[in-house]
C-alpha cells in the first residue's frame, strides 16, 4: 500500500499501473458509473487523474488515516480514509491486494467520496 501511495502521490502512472494485477476491478463513481474491468482501464482512470493534477502541482501529499490492513497468505484488504479541509470531504477507500509469485498487487479497489464530512 505504501508504495502505490507513493506512487499516486509523485502522480507517477506506471508505477501505479505496475501494482494492478491484470484484471484488476475497481469502483470509482467520481470517473464513471460503472465498474471498471481490467489493467489498462484502471490505468487509465489514474493517467486521467494524474494528468489533471499535474496542472497545478507536481506532487500530491495526500496521507492515510485510520488505515486497518487485514490479511491472510495469499489477499489482504486495506481500508482508509483521507480527509480534505476545504472542501470538507472524506474520501474513504478499500484495497484488495492479491499476492501473485513474490509480490502482492492490487486486485480490486473502492473509492467513495463523503462531502462536507470531516472531524
Amino acid at each position: 500500500m505504501a508504495n502505490f501511495m507513493d506512487a499516486l502521490n509523485a502522480l507517477d502512472v506506471e508505477r501505479m499501473d505496475a501494482a494492478f494485477t491484470d484484471d484488476v476491478t475497481a469502483f470509482v463513481p467520481i470517473a464513471q458509473a460503472d465498474e471498471v474491468v481490467g489493467r489498462a482501464e484502471v490505468t487509465r482512470i489514474f493517467k486521467v487523474f494524474a494528468d489533471r493534477a499535474r496542472l497545478t502541482t507536481p506532487r500530491l501529499n495526500l496521507v492515510p488515516e485510520d488505515e486497518r490492513i487485514t490479511s491472510s497468505r495469499t489477499l489482504a484488504v486495506v481500508t482508509f480514509q483521507i480527509r480534505d479541509r476545504a472542501p470538507a470531504v472524506t474520501h474513504r477507500r478499500t484495497f484488495v491486494f492479491r499476492r501473485v509469485g513474490d509480490r502482492w498487487l492490487i486486485s480490486h479497489f473502492h473509492a467513495s467520496d463523503l462531502p462536507g464530512q470531516n472531524r
